[in-house]
């Protein structure tokens, strides 16, 4: 289980450095308030990384899966991931200001903690990357299908997802006044470069395997 474990820490930090609306809001709150009250909103956008990670999982695991629905999760899954590059690497401008909702917020743990939560289930985006990501792990078996197993990647992922913000916070607070928003949307495109090749190399292997 501390394979699955470490595999899920270095999926969730991964799949969180492209620029997102919990990585603005975290920037955004830290500029506007402090440290806590950013890492806050990463606490809740990890607490949903693993609701969502667990969930799906275990729903498929519920499935005894023939081989060509294995075959399609796989497509599915290069799909979903190379759209997910993609979109970071036509990605134009990162809005970081704070929005209304983030302005209005009372200055409490709490609050911001909900925010992050709330901010990570209104977004379409992230509960299908979610969803992609798991018929990934299960279709590629990553790790062993049971339930312990699940659960170790899920916590996983969702510390690493709340490392990301903790590593984006400690450079923001460092570097505050020398990296331009500019420098967030080339690292948020470099990454995305780097996700699509990943979904090539993916591609690659379902044709060997399946093809020839």
């Amino acid at each position: 289980m501390f394979i699955a474990l470490i595999v899920g820490l270095m999926a969730g930090f991964l799949i969180s450095i492209p620029v997102g609306p919990i990585n603005v809001a975290v920037v955004n709150t830290f500029v506007r308030y402090n440290f806590k009250l950013a890492f806050a909103i990463a606490i809740g956008g990890g607490l949903m990384d693993f609701v969502y990670f667990v969930v799906f999982l275990n729903g498929l695991s519920l499935f005894q899966l023939p081989d060509q629905i294995v075959l399609i999760l796989k497509i599915i899954g290069v799909i979903v991931i190379f759209g997910f590059g993609l979109k970071e690497v036509l990605i134009k401008k990162a809005n970081f200001n704070l929005n209304e909702n983030v302005n209005k917020k009372e200055p409490t743990v709490i609050g911001f903690f909900l925010l992050g939560v709330i901010i990570y289930a209104s977004n379409p985006t992230l509960l299908a990357t979610m969803s992609g990501l798991a018929a990934f792990f299960r279709s590629w078996n990553l790790i062993a299908n049971d339930f312990y197993h699940y659960l170790a990647v899920s916590i996983g992922l969702g510390i690493g997802s709340a490392l990301w913000s903790y590593v984006l916070i400690v450079v923001m607070r460092k570097y505050q006044k020398r990296l331009p928003e500019q420098f967030f949307i080339n690292f948020s495109r470099t990454c995305g470069v780097l996700i699509i090749l990943i979904s090539f190399y993916m591609a690659f292997t379902i044709y060997t395997e399946n093809f020839i």
